[in-house]
């Protein structure tokens, strides 16, 4: 024979205790619907962070290229400055024309821009 104690209860104590379990169910699901929401702002933020990184590396890429483009607007403001007073007759003369050309890795001008993009076997030209 087992020695297990038995005990009752009475009406009043059996609703107190499912008063208390069913407040600690509610406080359980509002968990549970907290940690749904904070699962589901943080994959937002995962993805905000991983826009963010894109964007990062986009302002790397013209921050890589700026000193180019700051040599380029150099040059076409010191082109002005190389006109004589026979270049104003004819109205007001602008900058050199700036032509952008495709670079190879070893800084080549690509002579063919989709050979280049097939396999790199086009011939170039070394930049004078």
């Amino acid at each position: 024979m087992s020695n297990r104690r038995y005990s009752t209860i009475t009406g009043a104590e059996a609703d107190s205790l499912l008063q208390s379990r069913l407040a600690e169910l509610r406080r359980l699901q509002e968990i549970e619907s907290l940690t749904n929401r904070m699962a589901k702002l943080l994959q937002a933020l995962n993805h905000q962070i991983t826009l963010m990184q894109l964007g990062t590396s986009s302002v790397a890429d013209v921050t890589a290229n700026w000193i180019q483009i700051v040599r380029a607007v150099s040059l076409a403001a010191n082109s002005m400055m190389v006109y004589n007073e026979e270049d104003f007759k004819n109205g007001l003369p602008t900058t050199e024309r700036l032509v952008r050309c495709a670079l190879n890795d070893i800084g080549a001008i690509v002579s063919n821009l989709s050979e280049e993009q097939d396999g790199g076997k086009s011939e170039t030209s070394e930049e004078t």
